[in-house]
């Protein structure tokens, strides 16, 4: 699907007319005179159209498939309302056989802004979950060949910035998508290696006899269990040259938890195939960085392994030295993200990461305290994190700042080793992100993205179908471009 921008008096050729549609029940003038009145006729028909409702008009050749989506409220308009409305007109395309479509956007928020959302909602919106179903026509997407939006500047490099983010996304949707059989920590590596090939990023795998030799016996705790061998991904990408990486990114890369000795209770187990977001985020975002050329050095680490209750299993109890020399105790084997994260940041810090980003499906307590729509942000200094905050939100991901102070970190102290991965059920996110606290290294730059509440929906929405959301990619580009701009 390729994307393109056009003037509005070439816009009328394609087989799709999106538009959005305010509270004010207002056409956009550029819109050509036929179909401008078919919007209107369709807001005086059914009232201004509720947020991302859609009203289709399907017309003669003359006139085309036009569909109305619902803006809302003029003044709430920002570019994740023009990434949704552009995401609900292309959904309402599934099941038809539209070659072409012209987005209408609303540049109030800035054209550039504005363009790029909607080229990632349209990429968004031709994702389906349903990738194993044997029947063609329950997954069809339409014949999409061309997306034109509609502006009046240059905003090439906007749908550029839009075509890489959105292809991101939905390359870490898919992968979370994937059942625990088809994505094996093996076969993470193999597409890490082949995406690596074709974006032009250098790629090292590190084996459990590499893991082994550079100490990481936290991340290799969590493999005992499994017959599947842990692959450790690392991608490096070099815009600027020289030696150390402006920003490091670590990803959890279970492809599958089943808690371990620790098992997780049989409802929802299905979803820990998806446990592995971090680490696709984290492969992802890089596709987009290397696409994308932006002036900077970054590292990715995507610690991969099964988390299951084998023979050879980690035990309640057991101790093991992490990477970064500090023991840990094993209290809860269902507490695994923290132990295969930790030997990742280690790792990122001995490559010379000077700023750290990790990406984790990490607690279930972060959903119980901000629900579905907010993922947790943890870290240090604060001005990081405050700067996390806003790229992180600027990019379209809703990041809610959280504590976490000596009180938490004294929590997680052992009595038999330096730390436990296990505190009590209590502030159970913050004692999570405490635990990793403890393998940053002073001088390092911080942040912690907890996605457990967000990574996942069980709602199909008008601009989203269910499933894997992908969180956290966009902050991620956007930090990398940040940070080429210092």
């Amino acid at each position: 699907m390729k994307f393109r921008a056009v003037r509005p008096a070439d816009a009328a050729q394609a087989d799709v007319t999106i538009v959005p549609l305010f509270d004010d029940r207002q056409a956009p003038k550029s819109l050509a005179r036929g179909k401008r009145a078919i919007v209107e006729r369709l807001a005086g028909e059914r009232g201004a159209a509720s947020l991302y409702n859609v009203f289709t008009h399907v017309g003669g050749d003359k006139e085309g498939r036009v569909v109305v989506v619902g803006a809302g409220k003029r003044a709430e308009y920002d570019a994740e309302r023009a990434r949704n409305i552009a995401s609900a007109g292309i959904k309402s395309l599934w099941k038809t056989d539209a070659k072409t479509a012209a987005i209408y956007v609303d540049g109030t928020i800035g054209e550039a802004r504005a363009v790029q959302a909607a080229v990632e909602g349209a990429h968004f919106a031709m994702w389906r979950p349903e990738a194993h179903r044997s029947k063609p026509e329950e997954r069809r997407l339409p014949p999409l060949s061309t997306v034109s939006i509609v502006a009046e500047g240059n905003v090439r490099d906007a749908i550029r910035r839009g075509d890489a983010v959105g292809q991101a996304v939905n390359l870490a949707r898919r992968m979370a998508n994937e059942p625990a059989n088809k994505m094996t920590p093996t076969i993470v590596a193999q597409e890490a290696r082949a995406l690596a090939k074709e974006a032009g990023l250098d790629i090292e795998v590190l084996d459990r006899k590499k893991c082994e030799s550079l100490g990481m016996f936290s991340y290799l705790s969590v493999a005992q269990g499994s017959h599947e061998p842990p692959q450790c991904i690392v991608l490096r990408y070099r815009g600027r040259g020289g030696k150390g990486f402006d920003l490091g990114m670590v990803g959890k890369g279970i492809t599958f938890d089943s808690g371990g000795i620790s098992i997780k209770p049989a409802e929802g187990m299905h979803h820990m195939k998806a446990d592995m977001t971090g680490a696709a985020s984290v492969i992802a975002a890089m596709t987009a960085i290397a696409a994308l050329k932006p002036k900077v050095n970054v590292i990715a680490v995507a610690p991969c392994t099964e988390n299951l209750p084998g023979g050879g299993a980690t035990k309640p109890g057991d101790v093991f030295t992490s990477m970064s020399g500090k023991t840990v105790e094993v209290i809860n084997t269902d507490a695994e993200g923290r132990l295969v994260l930790v030997d990742g940041i280690t790792y990122a810090q001995r490559e010379g990461a000077t700023r750290v980003v990790d990406v984790a499906t990490l607690t279930g307590a972060i959903a119980v305290a901000l629900g579905n729509h907010f993922s947790g942000l943890f870290g240090k200094p604060d001005s990081f994190v405050d700067e996390v905050r806003r790229v992180g939100v600027e990019a379209g991901d809703r990041l809610w700042p959280m504590p976490l102070t000596d009180e938490y970190r004294d929590e997680i102290k052992s009595d038999i080793a330096d730390l436990t991965n296990s505190a009590g059920r209590e502030g159970g996110a913050i004692k999570a992100a405490a635990f990793l606290d403890a393998a940053v290294e002073d001088g390092t730059e911080w942040a912690h993205l907890d996605i457990a509440g967000t990574f996942w929906s069980d709602r199909d929405r008008s601009h989203s179908p269910k499933g894997p959301q992908g969180p956290s990619v966009r902050t991620l580009v956007a930090l990398a471009e940040r940070y080429a701009r210092t």
